[in-house]
């Protein structure tokens, strides 16, 4: 290629383009055409560059152009898809014909394909409305738009897809397509741990076939067994099982044998396949069990018993330093009166019995007493009324609750001893007074924040976590989804407003 022509497809130069075509007409036309080239021809790069004028140009001179293959075997349809030039896109199906969406590289792909394995939406959408037929379109591997998809690990075009294609019937055969090795989408999903993309196929009900068998005579779970073990494998299979998924030994005998024979015609090696199968799955199932039991472990670390010990002996704490505070309480020692000889009256030197010597310097003591004894007291009655093993969100509640219980306990010690020992340890008392009042704030702002990141994620408004599923109120929308985000919004105000009336509180006590 001349070096002025590549400068002026890099640069998209359009007055450096014409000079060069004034010199030579024939410029455009002595690249090579219908096949593929040994190198890009100015269409090629102006496509990847983006730039829309120069291909306009390129294209009126040169139409054949369009369908020449550069040395990577991809079209100028295809690189512009790939490269997220949608304006480039449009362009050369209006100058040439939407048969450009049929166009295939060196490998059967189309230019949609190339849009899904690299996440181009607004390509993707494009392509769909003008030749919807495309997105059903096989490359040479016998794969469809959806085992593209799968295939680069991207949940987001996958969902992209069902959301545009669900409106046409023949999408539900691409669910259960297969490809030249037998893989339907839910394999290549499995055996890419997409535990989304799963969840995603999976909530389609019967139109996904759970136990379809690849040439190999595997279902989905067999592949998920068959595999290096990974993190999330339980959880997979529990998903997969929840859907009816079932092993290929599990199946209808006369099935399994069928698939068994076909797998033994192609592979001479079906027997260490099946036994190493076996192998994995039995070592599958014992990690399994142990990670089960590892998380019972863990789970088991915060259960109504153990609440109820701390929570009692908290309590008694709490109520007996209330019955008897510090500093003891006044005596009747028989001595409560004077009588004055001059004018011959009496009066009281001291208060009666059982008042507290200290008096009104105990007002915060009992404050954060009685603030821990009640936490404590809602902590046996809720465990007493109501069985929170069954619900995690009571558990967790609980566990807040027994975290105020602690923290004014401690309080009330530091409270009680910065009266009775006024002087000696004033410094250390109020220092760590303060550092606990800012311990229970910032737990505080962290109870929060995961209230209204769970409260977003509820109402759709922040990104789910692996393997949530998705409501049908945020699926639906409307004046439901409305609703609950109004809602919402005033439950995350008032949340907002206490954390930063805490803030002022510590602040203040500071």
């Amino acid at each position: 290629m001349d070096p002025r022509l590549e400068e002026a497809c890099h640069t998209g130069n359009l007055s450096m383009f014409h000079s060069l075509l004034q010199e030579d007409k024939l410029l455009l036309h002595r690249f090579s055409s219908s096949i593929t080239a040994s190198i890009d021809n100015p269409l090629h790069i102006a496509a990847s560059l983006g730039h829309t004028d120069l291909a306009n140009e390129i294209v009126i001179k040169n139409p054949d152009l369009v369908s020449d293959l550069n040395p990577r075997g991809l079209s100028a349809m295809h690189l512009a898809s790939a490269h997220g030039h949608l304006e480039i896109v449009k362009l050369l199906i209006s100058k040439v014909g939407s048969h450009l969406c049929f166009l295939k590289d060196k490998d059967g792909r189309l230019a949609i394909h190339i849009a899904a394995m690299k996440g181009r939406f607004d390509i993707l959408e494009e392509l769909i409305k003008i030749c919807p037929e495309s997105a059903r379109a096989l490359t040479y591997q016998h794969e469809s738009i959806l085992h593209i998809a799968v295939q680069f690990n991207s949940f987001e075009t996958v969902e992209f897809l069902l959301k545009k294609l669900e409106v046409d019937d023949d999408i539900n055969e691409l669910f259960n397509l297969k490809d030249d090795k037998g893989n339907t989408i839910l394999h290549h999903a499995v055996a890419r741990r997409q535990l989304q993309s799963v969840k995603l196929l999976l909530s389609k009900g019967e139109v996904v076939e759970v136990n379809a068998m690849n040439h190999k005579g595997l279902t989905a779970l067999d592949v998920l067994l068959d595999s290096p073990i990974e993190h999330g494998d339980l959880t997979l299979g529990e998903v997969i099982r929840a859907a009816g998924g079932k092993k290929a030994s599990e199946m209808d005998p006369q099935q399994t044998s069928l698939q068994t024979n076909r797998s033994r015609n192609e592979s001479s090696g079906t027997n260490s396949t099946t036994t190493s199968r076996s192998w994995v799955s039995r070592l599958l199932r014992t990690k399994l069990q142990r990670r089960t039991k590892k998380q019972a472990e863990v789970e088991d670390t915060y259960t109504p018993g153990t609440l109820m010990v701390v929570a009692t002996l908290i309590a008694t704490i709490t109520f007996q330093s209330g019955l008897n505070p510090p500093g003891g309480f006044t005596q009747d020692n028989g001595n409560t009166t004077v009588t004055n000889n001059t004018n011959n009256s009496s009066k009281n030197t001291s208060p009666p019995a059982g008042i507290a010597i200290l008096g009104s310097n105990l007002s915060n003591f009992l404050l954060y007493d009685m603030i821990g004894l009640f936490a404590s007291f809602s902590i046996i009655f809720i465990l007493i009324c109501v069985g929170p093993r069954k619900k995690k969100i009571m558990m967790k509640i609980l566990v807040v609750i027994m975290w105020v219980a602690v923290f004014f306990t401690a309080r009330a010690f530091s409270a009680a001893i910065d009266q009775i020992f006024p002087d000696s340890n004033s410094g250390i008392s109020d220092y760590l007074a303060n550092s606990w009042f800012w311990i229970l704030t910032l737990f505080t702002s962290w109870v929060v924040l995961l209230v209204i990141v769970y409260l977003l994620r509820e109402v759709g408004w922040w990104r789910k976590k692996e393997g949530d599923r998705v409501s049908n109120i945020v699926r639906n929308g409307g004046c439901p989804l409305l609703c609950m985000r109004i809602g919402a919004v005033m439950i995350i105000l008032l949340l907002l407003a206490f954390l930063a009336l805490s803030y002022w509180m510590t602040f203040e006590i500071s």
